[in-house]
């Protein structure tokens, strides 16, 4: 699963990023979840230098909340 997604504007403005999972059937009832990311742009190089970054953080997030569902859901 993929999407892409743009920012248009001047070059201090642009925004350029795809992002991707893969997801795995695994043995046992388990699946593993591949994620990648690309962002382009000076807006994405000023997001990749905050601490805490919000990028990885919100990407955490979604996996635990998918996690979570799936167990409730008696996965």
């Amino acid at each position: 699963m993929a999407w892409h997604g743009w920012v248009e504007g001047d070059a201090q403005s642009r925004l350029d990023p795809h992002h991707a999972w893969l997801f795995e059937d695994l043995p046992g009832g388990r699946v593993h979840i591949l994620t990648r990311e690309t962002q382009n742009g000076t807006p994405a190089k000023e997001l990749a230098q905050t601490r805490p970054n919000p990028m990885i953080n919100g990407r955490q997030e979604w996996l635990d909340v998918l996690v979570a569902a799936t167990r409730r859901a008696g996965g």
